[in-house]
Parts: C-alpha cells; sequence; structure tokens
C-alpha cells in the first residue's frame, strides 16, 4: 500500500498534483510490486482534475442517479450469480 510508505500522510492529492515534479516523497524505494503500482497510480490520476466544488454522489445503477434498494436488487438479479460465501446483505452502501 503506497499510503503506508509516504512520508508526509497529511497532504492533499490536489496539492500533490499541482506541483512539477510531484511533490511527494517515500520513506523507502519503489522497486518491483510498488514501481507498478505507482505507476497505475499515476495513470489513473493524469486525468482527473480537481474542483472546489463540493463533492457529489451519483448512483450509476439508477436513471435519477439516486440510490434505492429497488435498483440495487434489479442489478443483483440481473448480473451472474452471487456466491453463497458472499455476505450481501451485510455490505454498508450509501
Amino acid at each position: 500500500n503506497l499510503y503506508n510508505i509516504v512520508q508526509r500522510k497529511e497532504d492533499y492529492v490536489g496539492t500533490v498534483l499541482q506541483s512539477v515534479p510531484l511533490n511527494i516523497q517515500f520513506r523507502r524505494s519503489l522497486v518491483g510490486e510498488r514501481w507498478n503500482s505507482w505507476l497505475h497510480l499515476l495513470r489513473r490520476l493524469m486525468d482527473v482534475r480537481l474542483s472546489n466544488q463540493p463533492d457529489s454522489f451519483h448512483w450509476k445503477l439508477a436513471r435519477n442517479s439516486v440510490f434505492t434498494v429497488k435498483s440495487m436488487y434489479m442489478d443483483l438479479i440481473n448480473s451472474s450469480p452471487t456466491p453463497r460465501s458472499t455476505n450481501i446483505w451485510k455490505v454498508k452502501v450509501p
């Protein structure tokens, strides 16, 4: 986990992404899988545009973007079978 090896955990993503080169330091060298994870994260963050607008949540399983039990249920019954070992009813959802 990259978060566990970064030195300044209190830095905001927006602050780090505003500087060139990135304003980030690690306590250990990134090699092997950690280096691959870091590159994967950077690729995902390259297209992220941050703003000062309040965050909003959109439930993609409903046309009006609002979570309902029905929308979740309909997605469950229309998707692939859920393994019996999954504790689906204990999952915390919005």
